[in-house]
């Protein structure tokens, strides 16, 4: 359960954030938009320290008595909130650090795409990866905030012994629990999942935006729809965050608010598959070398395409309820 929980917490929030946001981004976007460095180095700096802090924190957990947090990365209360032990108070204040180095790493981003363009780097002349990072860093911005204040709530349950995601009358290994009661469990999937579906496009946009530039250099040609593109981005960014409780469809909300996030969530396969079929369509008529880049690129389109058609079924209640917890999403 430790490596499990540690496992998906690091390779979302210590692994892909920070390399393919915070390492790609820092490196590549300057030099595309002609700018001479990042806007606020300092702050870069204290990013990086604080994303180091929160990383060493998570993994100093596994040396605490009773471990590592073991309650999935998701840490859904009220487990974690009654979990024996520290690792997952240190899990708690390891998220808070790698929080607050991802807002600053989002500011910075915002701050030199907007103001350090060179002149005549109008917004449509942006190569498609820095419109991928400028949208991911609002998506940073906007979202982590909801689950750096559960992560607090959640802290003072287990610290100071409030009961913000604790509803009365639980019983634990037969005995009524002696806590103040009255909170909400559903309360924080609502607050994780505010961010956790943001952070599904946190993880993919700048993949997307590296697989634009491979694709559009190696065919020797200009991306097929860019401006559908960049629109579609926008729009993506846009619906992610009203489509997060089709990951809590098997909590009994009811068919009015589970028929709204159906919508949203077919709706926001749109998009992508113009995204997808614009990288598609840009290999037509190009001069394509088959490099290693390339071949990567190409291999992620029908991963992409795949991944997304087997999801369609997940974001319908009436098939997302049976499929769950069943090998079809394992």
């Amino acid at each position: 359960n430790q490596l499990g929980a540690m496992h998906g917490t690091i390779m979302v929030f210590l692994g892909v954030v920070p390399l393919a946001f915070g390492a790609f981004g820092n490196y590549v976007v300057p030099l595309q938009i002609g700018a001479p460095d990042m806007a606020f180095p300092r702050l870069n700096m204290t990013s990086y320290w604080l994303y180091a802090a929160g990383g060493l924190v998570m993994l100093a957990s596994f040396l605490v008595p009773g471990g590592a947090a073991n309650n999935g990365w998701t840490s859904y209360a009220p487990l974690s909130d009654l979990a024996p032990g520290h690792g997952q108070t240190l899990w708690l204040i390891g998220m808070l650090l790698l929080i607050f180095s991802s807002l600053l790493g989002a500011i910075n981003f915002i701050a030199t795409i907007v103001q350090l363009r060179a002149p005549g780097m109008t917004w449509f002349r942006l190569p498609f990866f820095v419109w991928s990072q400028l949208i991911t860093a609002f998506l940073l911005l906007l979202a982590f905030p909801a689950l750096q204040a559960a992560a607090v709530l959640q802290g003072m349950d287990r610290i100071a012994k409030t009961s913000f995601f604790l509803p009365s009358g639980l019983v634990v290994g037969g005995q009524a629990l002696q806590v103040a009661g009255s909170g909400n469990a559903l309360l924080w999937q609502h607050l994780f999942w505010f961010l956790g579906h943001p952070e599904v496009y946190v993880l993919i946009l700048p993949a997307m935006g590296i697989v634009a530039e491979v694709v559009t250099n190696n065919t020797r040609k200009p991306l097929w729809g860019y401006r559908l593109m960049v629109y579609s981005v926008f729009v993506l960014g846009f619906l992610s965050f009203i489509v997060w409780a089709h990951h809590m469809y098997l909590t009994g909300m009811g068919t009015a608010i589970g028929a709204f996030f159906q919508a949203t969530t077919m709706i926001i396969s749109i998009p992508s598959v113009i995204i997808l079929s614009s990288l598609i369509l840009s290999l037509y008529g190009g001069s394509i070398r088959f490099n290693t880049p390339m071949l990567f690129a190409l291999g992620f389109m029908p991963m992409f395409g795949i991944g997304g058609l087997t999801g369609l079924p997940l974001g319908l209640a009436a098939t997302d309820i049976p499929l769950h917890d069943t090998n079809y999403v394992v």
